[in-house]
């Protein structure tokens, strides 16, 4: 039984597709891989992304990629010599929510040392841990999820490993921030994290400047593994600047008993594709994804939230509040499947847009489909505009009508900052106001 009409295509089918002429050749792919002394299975692997992006080429949204000049991102950088460790400058940042004192990260350091947990760079990882690194790569997101998933195991370079040992709960936030130094920012980043059988985890993808790309692009990939009984909070905070593209392929295995959470704050980017997904694989198993997004002037964002239900008693909810202004435009796509076998399945899809003038666009892409009879799917949406009414409630108790939008706006994030740590929600609601005062001031 489904629920929404087949006339659309279903969250993350294109029907149309557009080639692009600029993939780079699979010698410039095989040269790239030696010099960064990757293991023989991963320059197969890049090898077969490559093929798969090369003759499947991109949904029609994505056309702009054709003026993306591919070869560029091989090039040896001979400035930046790899290192198959990273220095513990550059793993200091993977603590900044704990201050800028040295003291306290080597503490933390130490710390995770002794409980055998894995916080590496993705090259690290590789060099360090292979069989390791190998569970985990395309675990989640195969190379054939989607061309922009095949782009990235392609041409990955870049990004965060963790692995938690069984039974180990991380007590301070593991953050990988993306600095003002913008030049170390990856345009291709994979992010792995593999929560052992009852672990627990919160991982936080943070950046709270406008941040730039070499060609105005950043595709990345985020897998995710919460084996029986774990624990994981996967927290993105992404401000890049209105002149990137953003693409982002995330999705998250969630076996027995365990639990998956993706909280989004999404406020910048000129295109913005980011539609979490959870599979839910085993018995008891649950997701939640939560997510906030900001369309101003000249930008398109994509969002939403993807869950599978594969396995008995699973229960998932999806959260997300959109906002679009100044003509923005913003796309929302729930997508929950209960498959047959997911006895007992629950998810509830929650979601509200805001239209903050005329000019602005929004829509809604909702698809359920139920092959389990005793599966409950509950769904619940409005899509309004910031009425007169509205704004002559607030003003009449006292505020002006530009700090009537911002208290709208800003209730509508808590949704998503609530959930971050309260360093960061500051920051999330300090960006919002300065776009918005930008808008409206």
């Amino acid at each position: 039984m489904t629920a929404v009409e087949r006339s659309r295509p279903r969250v993350g089918e294109h029907p149309a597709a557009v080639m692009i002429d600029s993939v780079p050749s699979a010698d410039r792919v095989r040269d790239f891989s030696v010099r960064r002394r990757e293991p023989e299975w991963m320059l197969r692997f890049r090898l077969k992304a490559l093929e798969r992006f090369r003759s499947e080429g991109v949904p029609a949204w994505a056309h702009f990629l054709n003026r993306v000049e591919f070869d560029r991102f091989l090039e040896p950088a001979p400035d930046r010599p790899l290192s198959t460790r990273p220095t513990d400058a550059a793993l200091a940042t993977g603590f900044a929510a704990l201050g800028e004192s040295e003291a306290a990260y080597r503490v933390v350091r130490q710390e995770l040392e002794t409980q055998g947990v894995q916080f590496l760079s993705t090259e690290a990882a590789l060099a360090e841990h292979p069989d390791l690194f190998r569970e985990v790569f395309t675990s989640a997101v195969a190379i054939d999820d989607n061309p922009l998933a095949a782009l990235n195991a392609a041409l990955w370079s870049g990004g965060s490993f963790v692995y938690v040992p069984p039974g180990v709960r991380v007590e301070a936030p593991l953050q990988a921030e993306i600095r003002a130094d913008y030049g170390e920012v990856e345009p291709f980043e994979r992010h792995l994290i593999l929560a052992d059988r009852g672990s627990e985890v919160t991982y936080i993808e943070g950046c709270s400047a406008p941040v730039y790309t070499p060609d105005e692009l950043h595709v990345s990939a985020i897998e995710v593994v919460a084996r029986p009984g774990a624990r994981v909070r996967y927290i993105a905070i992404q401000n890049f600047s209105k002149k990137v593209d953003n693409l982002v392929t995330k999705r998250a295995v969630v076996q027995e008993g365990a639990s998956v959470e993706w909280v989004d704050a999404n406020l910048g980017a000129r295109r913005m594709w980011k539609v979490p997904v959870a599979d839910l694989v085993g018995p008891d198993a649950s997701a939640e994804i939560i997510g906030f997004a900001l369309a101003g002037k000249g930008q398109h964002v994509d969002v939403g939230g993807i869950v599978r239900h594969r396995a008995p008693r699973t229960r998932s909810r999806i959260v997300q509040r959109m906002v679009a202004r100044e003509g923005g435009e913003a796309t929302l796509h729930t997508d929950v499947e209960a498959a047959k076998g997911a006895s007992g399945a629950s998810s509830s899809i929650d979601w509200s847009t805001l239209l903050l003038d005329s000019l602005s666009r929004t829509e809604t892409v909702p698809r359920i489909e139920l092959d389990e009879a005793d599966a409950e799917i509950a769904q619940e949406g409005v899509a309004r505009t910031a009425s007169e009414e509205m704004l002559f409630y607030l003003t009449s108790r006292g505020l002006t009508r530009d700090e009537a939008v911002r208290m709208i706006v800003l209730g509508l994030a808590e949704v998503a900052t609530k959930r971050i740590p309260f360093e960061f929600a500051i920051e999330v609601n300090r960006i919002i106001e300065l776009d918005l005062g930008e808008a409206i001031g």
